[in-house]
This record gives structure tokens, sequence and C-alpha cells, in this order.
């Protein structure tokens, strides 16, 4: 038996496929109420089904870009699509997805690494902050601006500080003083915390996260740039979700940030249409046939 999508009872059953544009689709009848309809797995608002989304977006997040995409989906799954229509399946999904796990509370390790890289934004260079547990890879909180100063860095700070029930033991950073005035206001007496070393004394390291750093530019270097901040943002949330909850690490005996964090959603074989799935399980309506409304 499965849950009706008018009525809401428990009384519906198979009652065979229909074919429409995206392919065959699941028909069921509910005994209580009548009436047939469609499981489309919250995509019902849309053209194609979740297999080409779920593609769409795994492949974008890979760095291909829309136009690469786009081939993709017209040789192996015979849909065709334009690159506005994968772009804002990204933007869309994107930022559902962010909004969904930022619901979820990982369990992370007490050493963290924190940074920030060039980002190309219509001919001027913006700034993305990142920071990164060391033990789980698992990216704590990120903040993207236009200039790097310590109102930034204080706003950056305070994102990681308030993504912690428990503040770490360390937080490693390089030796910029923008760090300084952050960790002065939201970590006043601990001052142990902020572990950094000038470059020159080849003391320190950070490398997990310009590892991070690197796997992002190569991400986005198709792109070569983005359009205005707001695209910009987008996708690095997206991203963020991409690396935390799909992408799986070979130093973490090939699981994702989030399992090794505790965080184990019981994702299937395609973990990006089941990530989408347990979204809309955890959705307003809190039934399984519930759609994304644009």
């Amino acid at each position: 038996m499965f849950i009706c999508k008018h009525c809401k009872k428990t009384n519906a059953v198979k009652t065979g496929l229909r074919k429409n544009k995206s392919g065959w689709v699941q028909k069921y009848k509910c005994r209580s109420c009548n009436t047939y309809f469609t499981n489309r797995k919250g995509v019902e608002r849309y053209r194609h089904n979740a297999d080409v989304i779920s593609a769409a977006l795994d492949l974008r997040a890979k760095g291909l870009s829309l136009s690469d995409v786009v081939d993709h989906l017209d040789q192996h799954h015979k849909v065709n699509v334009v690159r506005s229509t994968i772009l804002y399946w990204q933007r869309k999904f994107g930022k559902k997805l962010k909004s969904f796990t930022q619901t979820l509370t990982p369990f992370l390790g007490k050493i963290y690494h924190a940074d920030e890289m060039f980002a190309r934004v219509s001919g001027d260079w913006n700034y993305l902050w990142s920071c990164l547990d060391y033990e789980t890879k698992f990216i704590v909180a990120q903040h993207f601006s236009d200039e790097r100063n310590d109102k930034e860095c204080i706003e950056f700070i305070g994102k990681v500080k308030a993504k912690t029930e428990k503040p770490p033991d360390e937080i490693h950073t390089d030796n910029s003083w923008d760090y300084y005035p952050a960790f002065r206001k939201h970590f006043p007496r601990n001052k142990k915390i902020h572990v950094h070393y000038p470059a020159w004394k080849k003391k320190f390291k950070n490398n997990p996260i310009e590892r991070y750093f690197n796997t992002v530019k190569q991400r986005y270097k198709t792109f070569r740039g983005f359009d205005n901040t707001k695209s910009a943002e987008q996708f690095f949330d997206f991203f963020t979700v991409y690396y935390n909850f799909i992408r799986k690490h070979t130093s973490l005996d090939k699981k994702t940030p989030a399992q090794v964090a505790g965080l184990n959603l019981n994702l299937g074989r395609n973990r990006m249409k089941s990530l989408i799935e347990i979204l809309l399980a955890f959705s307003k309506a809190r039934f399984w046939l519930t759609p994304i409304n644009n």
C-alpha cells in the first residue's frame, strides 16, 4: 500500500504504467477516494524525470560546462535540454539541499583548518572563505565576500562558531592579520585556539584546506569566472553540499565527509537522486509524494 496524493490515506495500489515526455511513470489508484495519480518522486512540476535531473546536477558538480552536460544528456539519456535549464536545476535544487543539510548536526573533530581563495566575478577578484574539519574533511562553514578585511573575517569566524556546538581545540590559519580581531571577538578567553605561523618559519602548513581549494578550482575553472556575486555564491553553496554528502574521498576509505561525521543518510547508488528524495521526505507536508514547488 502507498500514501494517496489526494486524501493522504495509505490505501493506494499500483495500476500499471503511463508514458509521457519524461518516459515511463508508475501509476497508482487510491481505493479510498477512487482517484488515480503518479509518483514522480518530487519532480511532478518538471518536464524531465529524477534520473535526468540528478545526472545533470552530478555532472555539473564535477566541473562539466553547461554545453558538455547538455551533450551528455542528449547522447546517454536521449533528452533535449537547453543550458539555461541545467543552470535553473543547479540553483533551485542547490538552494533546497543547502537549507536541508544545514538542519543536520555533524560530529566533527577537534582541529579545523581555515583559509580563503580568490574567485573571479565580473572581472574582479572576490574571496571564498572556508573552514574544514581535519578529521572528517567536512566543510564546517563558508563565507563569500568582495573584499578581504577584518569585517569579513569576523563574519566568517562567526559562522564557524555558530556551526559547532562545542568549539574545537584548534583552528589553523595562515598568518594574515585579518584573523586576529576575528578570534579576539569570538574566542576572547581561548587564546590557544588560533594556531598560525609565518610561512618563513616552515613550522606549519595549511595543506587540508589548500587541497580543498584545489578541488574547488578544478570544478569551476571551466566557467572562466562568474557573472555576478549571487551566481558565485549559489554555485559554491551547491558544490559544498556535493563535497560533504556526495563526493567520496580516498583518504576517508571511500566514504563521504558526511558519513565520517556521523551523518549516514543511507544514500543509494545514485547518491544525488537519493539525497533529493530524502529532502522531499523531510519537507513540510512530510509525505513521500510531496512535490518540490517552484
